[in-house]
């Protein structure tokens, strides 16, 4: 099962586009994050206070699906050279999950995951896009992960995507890995 967290305001947009050609022919499920309630990271790191008992948001539900999956695609926009606000409320929820023990072995279980990073932005987003794409490793380090692709692509305006042919075949070939299962991406 793929899992994908979608973090585009704009769901008919170049974000969105991409993530519908990687993903067809494939057992898929797409999060929208936009529309879904994530609260703020609560630092209890050095606390006796429990993790998650103060929020009442969608954050676990969507948590129990990403654990279900055995690929994570994130899909964003190149959003002031970043990701969008959305994508980054569920990932520094991360900070919550690392200390809850009981509920998942969190970091080794993320882990074992494929994950694919999509990134759409048309200011020169294959330069652009650098400072993110050193973020997700980062976070991917930290994580134990390794197994992890970038796909950048240009546009701007909705379709644009469709003329990034470079991209648009490095999707091609990344969606004929998908279907056929392939370990690594």
């Amino acid at each position: 099962m793929i899992t994908c967290l979608f973090g585009s305001s704009r769901s008919e947009g170049n974000s969105k586009v991409i993530l519908d050609e990687l993903l067809k022919g494939t057992d898929y499920q797409i999060i929208d994050l936009f529309h879904k309630n994530i609260e703020k990271v609560i630092d209890q790191r050095h606390s006796d206070v429990g993790v998650n008992e103060s929020h009442k948001d969608d954050y676990l539900d969507i948590l129990k699906k990403v654990m279900g999956a055995d690929t994570i695609v994130f899909s964003t926009p190149l959003y002031w050279y970043s990701m969008s606000a959305s994508l980054k409320l569920f990932i520094d929820r991360w900070t919550e999950s690392l200390r809850e023990s009981d509920r998942y072995n969190f970091k080794h279980e993320m882990s074992k995951k494929k994950y694919i990073v999509i990134i759409v932005g048309g200011d020169n987003p294959k330069i652009k896009a650098q400072p993110l794409i050193g973020q997700f490793k980062y976070i991917f380090e930290f994580m134990n992960i390794t197994n992890y692709s970038f796909i950048v692509g240009e546009g701007v305006k909705p379709l644009d995507i469709l003329n990034d042919e470079k991209t648009m075949e490095q999707i091609k070939i990344l969606n004929f890995n998908l279907k056929k299962g392939l370990k690594n991406v």
